[in-house]
């Protein structure tokens, strides 16, 4: 299901400004799996900037993003050496084709439920092939995030349509 914040172009174009690619960060631990890898699918690709980032870096296999939301993939259009694929895991299909999946946590938070959790893996399953990994993390409810999801701590990305 896309986040419908960023089935909006415009929404959209904002996330890279709100989430901007650190070299320390989350896409660091995965690019070393990802450029060891000839295919990769990047589950709730989004912007598409950890593929980016992939290419940047020399990969030169298949990568796959795949994300429900529009507005997304026009932002990560802006490379067309990456298969762009709209929809999610229980829209698309492939059988045993990746040797490396991804979801970042971004995209794994809007697995709510036990059956969406299992669903997800069970569709990762059937897209790698033999003795693929996937890779993930959860944000960890124990830092209680959502306690500075106040006003005073979101700072302006961009203006604002009104």
């Amino acid at each position: 299901m896309p986040d419908h914040d960023y089935v909006d172009p415009y929404l959209a174009s904002l996330y890279d400004a709100l989430n901007p690619r650190e070299s320390s960060g989350d896409f660091a631990f995965y690019l070393p799996m990802i450029m060891a890898a000839d295919a990769v699918l990047d589950v709730g690709c989004g912007t598409g900037s950890l593929l980016h980032w992939a290419r940047e870096s020399g990969h030169e296999g298949r990568l796959v993003g795949l994300d429900p939301a529009e507005g997304m993939l026009l932002q990560a259009r802006r490379r067309d050496d990456v298969e762009w694929v709209l929809g999610d895991l229980s829209t698309a299909s492939w059988d045993g084709e990746f040797d490396f999946a991804v979801m970042t946590g971004h995209a794994f938070q809007v697995l709510l439920t036990d059956d969406e959790l299992r669903t997800a893996f069970a569709a990762v399953h059937r897209a790698l092939k033999p003795g693929g990994r996937f890779g993930f993390e959860t944000r960890n409810p124990a830092r209680r995030a959502w306690e500075r999801w106040t006003p005073s701590n979101v700072w302006e990305a961009g203006e604002v349509r009104s």
